[in-house]
């Protein structure tokens, strides 16, 4: 029996993503490099701080380090860092509740192929845990359009 990633208990979905509830306070569409998914991220929490999304310098290094995992997921299994293809940004924030969509172009991925992040040859490789780490810091992590777009939420 496989260990499920984390709390929440979302599984991929092949359905379109949500529009989150709220307005929209960040939209950017980037190419596929980590150089400008540093930028888009800087200016993602530069739009998402004045909005209480990051409360303490605690939160604002979780959300950090939640973003630029499905910012680095997107680069290099969802574009192959082909600078030619784009991943696009969005952040909603609404009443008591904050949201960041990120899409890309690539097929996505079945949860089932994923490593055990918890298993004994994954404890040391350098990759393999970023959707346990985001979903044990967001209250939802949940992924549409057979993976290549991921939707991260956080009550404020």
């Amino acid at each position: 029996m496989r260990k499920r990633l984390g709390r929440s208990s979302n599984l991929v979905s092949a359905a379109e993503p949500p529009v989150p509830s709220g307005a929209c306070v960040f939209e950017r569409t980037f190419p596929a490099s980590n150089e400008m998914k540093d930028e888009v991220l800087d200016a993602l929490l530069a739009a998402l701080r004045p909005r209480g999304v990051m409360a303490t310098a605690k939160d604002e290094n979780h959300v950090r380090l939640c973003l630029d995992e499905a910012l680095v997921n997107a680069v290099m299994h969802g574009c192959q860092y082909d600078v030619a293809k784009t991943i696009r940004v969005r952040a909603y924030a609404g009443a008591g509740k904050w949201s960041v969509l990120i899409e890309d172009p690539g097929r996505g991925f079945r949860e089932e192929d994923l490593p055990d992040p918890d298993a004994a040859e994954s404890l040391l490789g350098e990759s393999g845990r970023g959707i346990l780490l985001m979903r044990s810091l967001m209250d939802e992590v949940s992924y549409w359009r057979g993976g290549s777009a991921v939707l991260l939420s956080r009550k404020l």
